[in-house]
């Protein structure tokens, strides 16, 4: 038993000193190793680092090119009708006629739209005409006598009076003595009394400025209007207009005459800048813009809206960015001649869907077009173009 211990024992120590052995030659072959292999050691690690970081840091990146860009400015707007007018009667009366007033009534320039019943004014006009031919009539005899070289003339003016049709147009007076005779006989005070009566007649009946359809009605045949009831909405059928609302920052670049091209349930219409408005919306701040378009009378109509797209005179020396590029609202990554991300505030001028326009970048700056996260100014990175 006592040897068996021992012979253990003996075994263990014998372990022991070859382990010491052993690590003391590794280690000094280690140090050696390492003192005459440091420089060589330093740079593989710093290689093997640098790739990592290479690997790590590798951003998308797009080399500048400015060029002329023409600005195209997305938008919406409603279809309107050029004309759209509510037309009142100014006259006192009862509506007559045979056409009721609905909508979607179509009347074409110049067919009456509404009369009013004039039969007292009628007759009080054919009165006054009456009296007035009676007082011309007295005084031919006197003019003959007296202005024998102007009688043709009155003569032909009281021949072409005719109670159911206007005055003729009154006689030119050559002369001071045949201006006094006249005013002095209250002919020409008579002559504008009834002028104004059949200027007043003729609003007893109202015609169609142009071509257009009933929108809305107030009235109908026998109801009773004033002077200043409205009677109907009545708007331009054919030519329309269209009002667009555009950012405050984007009017600048808009120009009357600038073309625009719309969309509509897959159809798409020509069209062009007619007027700029010059105040914001109060609740969308900001600018309407109204412009034409050139569309068949049947292919669009009032009230519905369509998609347009303005496109404005080219811009110099300026390049597109995709949006994803700017973080805090003017700031981008671009990269110097070391590799270094350095960030740079750019002067965006317009937007344009997924893209923004800016104007103060040189050529050939490589811009990270991409969104960098929990990255600083100064990181080294590997740009890769697209």
């Amino acid at each position: 038993m006592n040897i068996r211990k021992t012979l253990i024992i003996i075994v263990s120590i014998v372990i022991l000193l070859l382990f010491g052995l052993v690590s003391s030659i590794s280690y000094n072959s280690g140090m050696s190793y390492g003192v005459d292999n440091a420089e060589t050691i330093r740079a593989s690690k710093a290689k093997a680092e640098e790739t990592h970081e290479q690997l790590v840091k590798s951003v998308l990146v797009t080399k500048i090119t400015n060029s002329q860009i023409k600005n195209k400015i997305n938008s919406s707007g409603r279809v309107v009708s050029l004309n759209n007018i509510t037309i009142s009667s100014e006259v006192q009366g009862r509506l007559i006629g045979v056409n009721a007033f609905k909508k979607g009534t179509e009347i074409k320039r110049g067919d009456v739209i509404f009369s009013v019943k004039n039969t007292d004014i009628k007759h009080l006009i054919d009165a006054k005409k009456s009296r007035f031919m009676s007082l011309v009539s007295s005084n031919l005899a006197d003019i003959k006598l007296d202005y024998n070289t102007e009688y043709p003339k009155w003569e032909i003016f009281f021949n072409a009076i005719n109670i159911e049709n206007n005055l003729p147009d009154f006689p030119e007076m050559r002369s001071a003595k045949e201006k006094n005779y006249i005013i002095s006989r209250s002919i020409l005070a008579e002559y504008l009394s009834i002028k104004s009566d059949e200027e007043k007649l003729s609003k007893y009946t109202v015609y169609a400025p142009f071509d257009g359809t009933i929108t809305k009605s107030y009235s109908d045949i026998g109801g009773n209007v004033n002077p200043g009831s409205p009677v109907i909405d009545f708007i331009r059928k054919g030519k329309m207009e269209i009002e667009l609302s555009v950012n405050t920052s984007e009017i600048n670049f808009i120009n009357i005459g600038d073309k625009v091209n719309f969309i509509e349930n897959g159809n798409t219409y020509k069209g062009q800048v007619i007027r700029k408005g010059n105040f914001v919306n109060s609740s969308t701040q900001n600018i309407s813009v109204f412009t034409s378009i050139d569309v068949d009378e049947n292919s669009l109509y009032n009230g519905m809206y369509v998609n347009a797209t303005i496109i404005t005179k080219g811009i110099d020396n300026v390049c597109k960015l995709p949006r994803r590029s700017i973080f805090k609202k003017n700031k981008v990554f671009i990269i110097n001649k070391n590799n270094e991300l350095k960030i740079k505030e750019v002067n965006i001028i317009s937007y344009q869907g997924d893209d923004v326009v800016v104007d103060n970048l040189s050529n050939n700056t490589l811009i990270v077009n991409e969104p960098l996260v929990n990255i600083n100014e100064g990181t080294i990175v590997k740009p890769i173009s697209k």
